[in-house]
């Protein structure tokens, strides 16, 4: 049986766990990772592992690693890939035992997944890869897979997102004192910058101008730019040489949000202190010589605004270390017996 990593998600919110939930096999296949062959396709029949009362053997810890193989085998040759190859088997091993001990603490809790469940899932997985029936089918057989095959692993994904639901998340609080410590640690990533009041003398050139119309405007732009290094009037300069319609204004532009001006145009300003003037800059318009006026200070997003963003980036951290905590616990609980490693 093949199992790969994919989601865990609770209420709509994902985090990143090995688990059966082999939906991630399908997208591999999609894009062409091949169903096994060279090393993966040399399947030894004996035991890798005694988990408790049952087995993992050899081919199954090789099928499962089969796509990581045919891309070592693609970077590698050699003692180095065989190298590669082991630290491979050793880590899908892992992840193999790691699974039955989750599906077996599912089942003693007396878990189960509905048929409806699983069709659910297929169902979405084939709506978000645009995927119809025959080409479902045809992705299982690249793998070696029956679509009850794949039903079934699919069955135990679902049942060991419910038993990490049960026995870590929904275990686990955040404190409004943890809620907002969080908030304040984080408080510049929530800042919200101010608006900038920008002027400009523009230079008009299109964006596919012959290269001799750009240097002519280029020229301009730089006695312009020198005029003022030297003290010229900014305003006075824009009413006369300005081609943008703010020329009456003196340059005048207005007042913006950051991200609302022009490609090219905010990047330039980001570092100039209110009144001074910045380098040529060439946007799709043309070339600009511009003018911060003015930055206002600016603000953070309030604590009751982002509250339920902090609860679930803070749960999401809880629950990933609670879950390694726990999966610990059933290793240790287990009888485990590794007897080749690849």
């Amino acid at each position: 049986m093949q199992h790969m990593c994919q989601k865990l998600c609770w209420d709509g919110r994902c985090s990143w766990f090995s688990v059966a939930l082999p939906m991630v096999l399908l997208l591999l296949a999609w894009h062409g990772a091949p169903p096994g062959g060279g090393y993966a396709a040399e399947l030894i029949d004996g035991i890798a592992a005694v988990v408790n009362n049952e087995i993992i053997t050899i081919g199954e810890v090789q099928e499962a690693m089969a796509p990581e193989t045919e891309q070592l085998q693609q970077r590698y040759s050699g003692q180095s890939l065989q190298k590669q190859v082991k630290e491979q088997f050793v880590q899908t091993l892992q992840s193999l035992i790691d699974v039955r001990l989750q599906i077996e603490r599912a089942r003693k809790l007396n878990l189960q997944v509905s048929n409806e469940d699983v069709t659910f899932h297929i169902e979405a997985l084939k709506k978000q890869n645009q995927l119809t029936d025959e080409q479902l089918g045809q992705m299982l057989h690249s793998r070696g897979l029956t679509l009850e095959t794949y039903r079934q692993q699919v069955r135990e994904g679902l049942l060991i997102t419910k038993v990490v639901n049960v026995e870590v998340r929904s275990r686990l609080i955040v404190l409004d004192t943890e809620l907002q410590e969080s908030y304040q640690k984080r408080r510049q990533r929530y800042s919200v910058p101010g608006a900038l009041t920008v002027s400009h003398i523009l230079f008009l050139v299109s964006p596919d101008a012959p290269e001799a119309e750009v240097e002519r405007a280029r020229q301009k732009a730089v006695a312009m730019l020198q005029q003022l290094r030297q003290g010229g009037d900014f305003a006075a300069l824009a009413r006369q040489y300005s081609d943008g319609p703010s020329a009456e204004r003196g340059g005048l532009l207005g007042t913006f949000q950051p991200g609302e001006l022009l490609p090219g145009f905010e990047e330039a300003i980001v570092a100039l202190q209110p009144g001074e003037i910045s380098d040529i800059v060439r946007t799709r318009v043309g070339l600009h010589i511009i003018r911060l006026d003015a930055r206002q200070a600016g603000t953070h997003k309030p604590f009751e605004e982002i509250r339920e963003e902090l609860k679930a980036e803070l749960l999401q951290a809880k629950t990933e270390s609670r879950y390694q905590e726990w999966l610990e616990g059933l290793r240790q609980g287990a009888y485990v017996k590794v007897l080749y490693e690849g």
